[in-house]
């Protein structure tokens, strides 16, 4: 049991302040309880659904618990007689059967290795067979103010280079000899990318070192492999690709592909290590004798992944015919080995949210004067798919949507960790707000609501030029191009965000219950607005 502090007495009285001013405000608030939030949230992030993964039972368990609850409330199915909109995605994966490395050597011996290869560059899975001969370049890091350099004495033109990850560190691996702490986490790869994108390698091979215990990618990075190991995307539109003209080929290797690579080179990959680390002095060289062929096939099928949708029905004879959604994803980046990643905070939070704001407006004794959709989407995680499927083959005629609510992540206060600028995360009273500001008529109902809330608005992270890109990372950018007014609101990204550590302990109710009464009062006071929102400044003329 933690400890009562002057601190948290002064949250609970302001935020039972705010709960007691939100309840004479807006009529059916008060049914919006932390208590049911902590319900929902519990059972969407239990370890039993497996990380609602795209395309697994634990998401389809998930989504059949939401069906569940908008039909309980009394929800009308948004879909003829079903709650479940279906769309058809295309799976892209590397066929392991008829994927393999070859070893070949100037006598005329070859060594066939059939351990799983990973591809970061371009990112997923294609058709392609390359071969060359391979250099060893250490750990691939120039370091000027070390006065290190793996390139140093190398020609990457045309070759393949095998390079391990991390960086040098001590005897025992238990600290590292330069002093960046991104070394220690996948971050480090990305830190590497700055010099071998002009290195005219390519194919670029990332090996787990020796000292990490680790033998391939889905040991070290467990929760990258769930993100590249596929592709997903719908029929109509194709895969996303990201592929910078001139950069190689990335690919992450099986340990055991280098130890055959090394072997009669006088060197192992261990004892390679070993020397770099205690003297701080590249071994960069060329493995004589040897070519590495890559071939790599990919495959394609069929998956069908499903949103859920229900609605209440306006009051008003013309109004009801314009809909606002508010909108969260279901779906999360599932296991990895023995490993769950609840994403209670990514976010079974934001469904939850979405359930009881659903309550609230039920609990009314006269409905809003515009109809009100609530929208559960899936493929979140691997493309926004679920909202672009959506938006691509709306519920209701797309040119009646007047807003979007988007909720994603709305549950957690900043922690000790949470500090740098790839974390940025909101105090016990604050919430970041992303818009693009398309309508200044729905940012001034934002700032009035802000106003009589304690929960205060930051929008500090809003806007094209945001280093995080937050106005593009989840559902309502779909709805942006689309013309339509969002507001996007997340308490910010934990450094438990994509772990197992984003778990239901550490999910603070009290915030989640004020943020979401906020967002239902913003949702409240635009379904009863006489006026439909103006849009001023259109996606389309940015």
């Amino acid at each position: 049991m933690s400890k009562i502090t002057a601190g948290s007495v002064l949250f609970i009285f302001l935020a039972s302040s705010a709960l007691t001013y939100s309840q004479k405000s807006f009529p059916g608030s008060s049914e919006i309880r932390s208590s049911d939030l902590e319900a929902h949230v519990s059972f969407l992030a239990s370890p039993s659904l497996k990380g609602r993964a795209n395309g697994e039972t634990g998401l389809e368990t998930a989504l059949n618990y939401i069906a569940s609850q908008a039909k309980l409330l009394g929800l009308k199915p948004a879909n003829g007689n079903s709650y479940f909109q279906p769309y058809s995605v295309k799976n892209k994966t590397i066929d392991r059967q008829k994927t393999n490395i070859q070893i070949l050597t100037d006598d005329g011996d070859t060594v066939n290795i059939n351990e799983n290869i990973f591809q970061l560059h371009p990112s997923g899975a294609f058709d392609f067979e390359t071969e060359g001969e391979v250099v060893f370049a250490g750990y691939g890091i120039n370091a000027e103010k070390y006065n290190y350099n793996d390139f140093e004495n190398i020609d990457a033109e045309g070759r393949i280079l095998l390079i391990m990850d991390r960086a040098p560190m001590t005897e025992d691996g238990s600290e590292f000899r330069f002093n960046e702490s991104v070394w220690s986490s996948f971050r480090s790869i990305q830190i590497k990318m700055a010099n071998l994108l002009f290195s005219k390698a390519k194919v670029i091979l990332f090996v787990a070192d020796p000292k990490s215990g680790c033998v391939s990618l889905d040991e070290q990075y467990p929760e990258v492999t769930n993100q590249i190991e596929s592709t997903k995307y719908l029929h109509d539109s194709g895969p996303l690709v990201i592929d910078l003209p001139g950069m190689p080929r990335i690919i992450f290797i099986h340990r055991r592909v280098a130890d055959e690579l090394l072997k009669g080179s006088g060197h192992t990959l261990e004892e390679l290590q070993h020397s770099i680390d205690s003297n701080l002095k590249p071994l960069s060289f060329v493995i004589k004798g040897k070519k590495l062929r890559i071939k790599e096939v990919s495959k394609t099928g069929d998956v069908v992944l499903h949103n859920v949708a229900g609605y209440i029905e306006g009051s008003d004879p013309e109004l009801k015919n314009e809909i606002v959604i508010f909108s969260a994803h279901a779906d999360h980046v599932g296991t990895s080995g023995d490993m769950v990643y609840a994403g209670a905070d990514d976010n079974a939070s934001g469904c939850s949210a979405l359930l009881e704001i659903a309550d609230a407006f039920m609990s009314l004794a006269k409905k809003p004067l515009r109809s009100v959709l609530f929208l559960w989407v899936t493929g979140e995680e691997i493309g926004l798919l679920g909202s672009q499927a959506y938006t691509a083959n709306p519920l209701f005629p797309i040119e009646n949507t007047v807003v979007n609510l988007n909720l994603d992540m709305i549950g957690r206060i900043r922690g000790i960790a949470d500090t740098t600028s790839e974390n940025p995360m909101t105090g016990p009273m604050e919430v970041f707000v992303i818009t693009g500001d398309q309508s200044r008529e729905l940012r001034r109902i934002a700032k009035e609501t802000d106003k009589r809330s304690d929960i205060d608005f930051d929008y500090s992270l809003s806007g094209r030029n945001s280093s995080l890109q937050l106005s593009a990372r989840s559902d309502h950018y779909n709805f942006v191009k689309k013309d339509i007014p969002v507001l996007f609101f997340t308490t910010g990204l934990h450094t438990d965000y994509h772990t197992p550590g984003d778990t239901v302990d550490k999910i603070n109710f009290t915030k989640m219950e004020l943020i979401t009464r906020t967002v239902f009062e913003i949702g409240y006071t635009v379904a009863n607005n006489k006026n439909r929102l103006s849009v001023d400044n259109p996606f389309s003329t940015w």
